[in-house]
């Protein structure tokens, strides 16, 4: 396990891989750690930890590989349930995409998933981090935990690919989940997250039914997600949701008293008393507006 890899993270990974090895002999051949590791940007106790596993081709005639890696998942769930219920959310536990030894060098946009699982769900047949982002992410600062060299891969995450996908991201994901927002905040109907099925696949379950008031936790996961990806078409380069906080500061001041709580959730600080938290679903809702519609507007095509 490289020396660089946070202490947290390596011992998650450690114990994950050894399940895995139980339930898949010989299965996994390779596996590099991908999010915020790769970015620099992870936070213990905080952080998710993000991998890509590569799967022996000897497997592919194996009926039960899907229900293995189901089970491999919900050898998770334990880890996962204590954190939740002692108020550190789902982080520390391992989100996993699955391809095959054969496609590895495919393509990125081409490449067909075995499985996934983040959080508590699982997907058999898909896999959001089989994208040119976190394949970009990979070869610039991915971490080999199993296998090759992440060079060694001849991965190719089609760069120009990049900036068209994070535009369609930002249509098809982060711009219903403004609306959604929007909706919710000039509505006293209830949060309906079932509008937007097959749309927000990885939005997360605290949105699912409307709670009263937004969670600062979702503050940030709704606001520095686009602003990611707003750093992204306008620079070609990836960063973590701290950095992009602070050039959301910079770069759309009117929207730094909501930017703030976003922050102080990333650096688990304490939450700033303004702006309200009865505002927060309207404010984040605008800043989202803005990030998202500069971005589409500004940003280059390919």
């Amino acid at each position: 396990m490289p020396q660089r890899l946070p202490t947290e993270a390596a011992h998650a990974i450690r114990s994950y891989l050894r399940v895995a090895d139980r339930l898949l002999p010989d299965g996994i051949i390779a596996c590099a750690v991908t999010g915020s590791i790769a970015l620099g940007a992870y936070r213990p106790g905080r952080s998710d930890i993000d991998l890509v596993a590569v799967i022996s081709d000897e497997w592919r005639t194996r009926p039960d590989l899907i229900r293995r890696l189901r089970l491999l998942h919900l050898s998770q769930l334990p880890r996962l349930a204590a954190r939740v219920a002692s108020g550190k959310g789902v982080s520390a536990c391992c989100n996993t995409a699955f391809v095959w030894e054969s496609d590895v060098s495919e393509p990125v946009t081409t490449v067909a998933p075995i499985a996934s699982h983040t959080g508590e769900i699982f997907e058999a047949g898909g896999a959001f981090d089989v994208n040119p982002v976190v394949w970009k992410e990979l070869k610039d600062g991915g971490i080999t935990v199993r296998g090759r060299p992440i060079a060694d891969w001849e991965l190719d995450a089609e760069p120009d690919r990049l900036r068209p996908w994070v535009k369609e991201n930002l249509r098809e994901y982060w711009s219903p989940l403004a609306a959604q927002l929007r909706t919710a905040a000039s509505s006293s109907h209830r949060f309906q997250n079932r509008l937007l099925d097959g749309v927000v696949n990885r939005l997360p379950a605290r949105l699912t039914g409307r709670p009263r008031l937004l969670s600062a936790a979702t503050v940030e996961w709704c606001l520095l997600g686009p602003a990611r990806m707003h750093h992204t078409l306008m620079t070609g380069e990836i960063i973590g949701k701290e950095e992009a906080g602070r050039r959301v500061l910079d770069t759309f001041p009117q929207h730094s008293p909501i930017t703030e709580v976003a922050l102080a959730t990333v650096r688990a600080a304490r939450i700033p008393s303004a702006p309200p938290r009865r505002q927060w679903r309207e404010l984040t809702a605008s800043a989202m507006e803005d990030i998202i519609a500069e971005a589409l507007r500004t940003g280059p095509e390919s």
